[in-house]
């Protein structure tokens, strides 16, 4: 299945619960003429809550790959190669220029 296949029966699952959970929420409320079981009252106010959290961390786990494909932390071990590679060209330039010049 392609992204925008996949993302897109995400978003109709999602309209479709939504709108279960109104039909729900309206056919207790008219029948019983009092306030919705508390499980009902739970699931409407804490279902948008939990939704976003969920939304966060799959956003979350999504980008720890940089654009290049890579995790961060390869990308930091190298980072950290190549400092350790100029650190020693330079240390090798300082040695070179302490030396007195012959003459």
């Amino acid at each position: 299945m392609t992204k925008p296949r996949s993302r897109l029966l995400l978003v109709a699952m999602w309209i479709s619960l939504v709108g279960a959970l109104v039909v729900l929420f309206s056919l207790l409320n008219r029948s019983g003429g009092g306030s919705p079981p508390w499980v009902v009252s739970l699931i409407v106010s804490w279902l948008p809550f939990l939704v976003l959290v969920g939304v966060w961390l799959w956003l979350s786990r999504r980008n720890l790959r940089g654009s290049s494909g890579t995790n961060w932390v390869d990308l930091y071990e190298q980072q950290l190669a190549e400092n350790r590679r100029t650190n020693a060209l330079l240390e090798r330039i300082a040695v070179a220029l302490e030396k007195p010049s012959p003459g």
